[in-house]
């Protein structure tokens, strides 16, 4: 899923023809752009199984136009400025078998850190798969709701999660990501909290409340001890 990505779409793409086999479909959804990116898809047209670009209702509604077009068992969400480090095809194969509905790995955050998937009661309170290590049956996909403009990713896993999905996680890293986008900012995490409620109810509001705060303080904190120990340089 794309939009505007004339620079940031190629190594992306190169990290996915670098990756893939005969078993891995190539999807990309642009919205619209108008920067120079339906020409370089056209220059990937032929490594590329299905492409389109027009206007869309924002990301997830890409993402379920994205959806509707694939025929594969899986499907995994990547956007432009992420690489794909590999495709686990022994491990989804196992879950095809198992009747796995979401198989999660990890993410490499901004070259510097990994997020490993948890699941349990932290799922009703925060999103504890990251969208980009995430693989989903296609068969069981729920769709994204669009009234969700950044975190309707979180929305779907738990509804996932209320329908009694059969989740796996792994530790192997199969993605790229850098949090500078739209979803890493403070200011939207009222959306979050309408997720949680809608899905849990206020109780685990309360508690993902709590959780953000003390998260918060311990982020600003951090910054503060930094700035004190560059001033006492």
């Amino acid at each position: 899923m794309v939009f505007r990505a004339a620079d940031s779409l190629p190594p992306l793409l190169d990290s996915i023809l670098a990756n893939r086999g005969e078993d891995t479909e190539l999807i990309v959804i642009d919205g619209g752009s108008d920067d120079g990116t339906v020409e370089l898809l056209e220059k990937f047209s032929s490594s590329i199984d299905y492409w389109r670009s027009e206007p869309d209702r924002g990301i997830y509604d890409a993402m379920n136009r994205g959806i509707e077009a694939a025929v594969g068992d899986f499907i995994l969400h990547l956007n432009s400025g992420d690489r794909l480090v590999k495709i686990p095809v022994a491990r989804l194969r196992r879950c095809i078998e198992e009747g796995t509905t979401v198989a999660c790995f990890a993410v490499l955050l901004d070259r510097t850190r990994v997020f490993r998937p948890r699941t349990g009661l932290l799922m009703k309170i925060d999103n504890a798969w990251h969208h980009q290590g995430t693989f989903y049956r296609r068969l069981s996909h729920l769709g994204y709701d669009l009234r969700y403009q950044v975190f309707g990713d979180f929305d779907l896993n738990q509804r996932l999660m209320l329908r009694g999905a059969r989740v796996r996680r792994f530790e192997e890293i199969v993605a790229e990501h850098t949090t500078d986008g739209i979803s890493s900012s403070r200011a939207r995490r009222h959306e979050v909290y309408r997720i949680i409620r809608r899905n849990f109810g206020i109780g685990f509001l309360l508690l993902a409340s709590i959780r953000f705060g003390l998260n918060a303080i311990r982020a600003d904190l951090r910054a503060l001890w930094k700035k004190v120990r560059y001033a006492a340089r």
